[in-house]
């Protein structure tokens, strides 16, 4: 079963159930087989300017508007929490500087 907040897995499975590949993902988002590849190895991270990517992505999966941006940001904020207070306290510093 797959983690309703992983969103690697989430396209990763969309990509097997329409019978399509990391490459077919590329090309239909605009995007790098790089940048598809880091995204389903859960190396790229939410980023309010990537949201035109998860919205080209969730389209060509056939997926409602806005369900990768909603899932990933869920996930940023899950990562977020599970962290130690110290490390969130100097993430938070560097994003007001």
């Amino acid at each position: 079963m797959v983690n309703t907040l992983d969103i690697s897995s989430h396209i990763k499975q969309r990509l097997v159930e329409l019978g399509l590949g990391q490459k077919d993902l590329a090309s239909a988002a605009q995007v790098t087989e790089s940048y598809v590849s880091q995204l389903l190895a859960g190396k790229k991270t939410r980023q309010p300017r990537r949201d035109r990517y998860y919205e080209k992505i969730g389209e060509f999966l056939r997926l409602p508007s806005g369900e990768l941006a909603k899932l990933a940001e869920a996930q940023r904020r899950l990562e977020y929490r599970r962290r130690p207070r110290s490390h969130r306290r100097l993430c938070s510093e560097n994003a007001a500087a």
